[in-house]
């Protein structure tokens, strides 16, 4: 039995098969869950770097480090399995500014840096992230990473709302925009704070 194939065996709920052929399968999990994963692969497969993305080894490390951190893994079955996101609890940002400067030595740091909300669509848990983000929510840890970013001193705003409250929300296993299956969602400030209030934001580290 390929690794690959063992990985979904144990995680099997947790993942969604994207393409409905049974070729890529994603799913957000648990630190424990990604540990469970590493178990499972071979020496070799937990040190291999995809496009300036951390080995799983890395990541498994950080999930004992932290074990609130959530995980956005790819399975491409019979080739192998890869990190996308990271999301790190929104209550946690001295946590992320110390992995972003681990990572950005050794050239491995997230594409982008973004947020991430929980929302229970159906039953089920999904991440959301929107397309336009509002920087000064994120301001403070951005200017940490960023020495030159520069805090918005006025929100950008479309009528009473910010941008971000207005443009879609995406839910982040579908990443390529133009896939019928990347449903849109909508938040309004309100309904963002709330979930806020509940530990349900994260800060998105995301590879592309």
């Amino acid at each position: 039995m390929h690794f690959t194939e063992k990985v979904l065996e144990t995680l099997r709920g947790q993942l969604v098969d994207i393409h409905g052929d049974g070729g890529t399968y994603k799913g957000v999990i648990t630190s424990q869950q990604l540990i469970e994963v590493a178990r499972l692969l071979p020496k070799e497969e937990l040190e291999v770097v995809v496009n300036n993305i951390p080995p799983i080894k890395d990541f498994a490390e950080l999930a004992k480090r932290e074990p609130s951190i959530l995980f956005l893994i790819e399975v491409l079955m019979g080739v192998g399995v890869t990190v996308e996101d990271m999301l790190i609890p929104w209550d946690k940002v001295e946590f992320a500014i110390a992995v972003y400067k681990e990572l950005k030595k050794r050239d491995l740091h997230p594409d982008e840096v973004s947020l991430a909300v929980e929302l229970d669509v159906e039953g089920r848990r999904t991440f959301v992230s929107p397309l336009i983000l509002e920087d000064k929510i994120l301001a403070p840890l951005l200017k940490e990473i960023y020495e030159d970013f520069e805090v918005p001193k006025k929100e950008e705003e479309d009528g009473k709302e910010s941008l971000m409250f207005v443009k879609p929300w995406r839910d982040i296993m579908y990443t390529d925009v133009f896939s019928v299956k990347g449903k849109e969602y909508s938040l309004t400030r309100e309904e963002f704070e709330a979930i806020l209030a509940k530990g349900k934001v994260y800060i998105r580290f995301w590879w592309d």
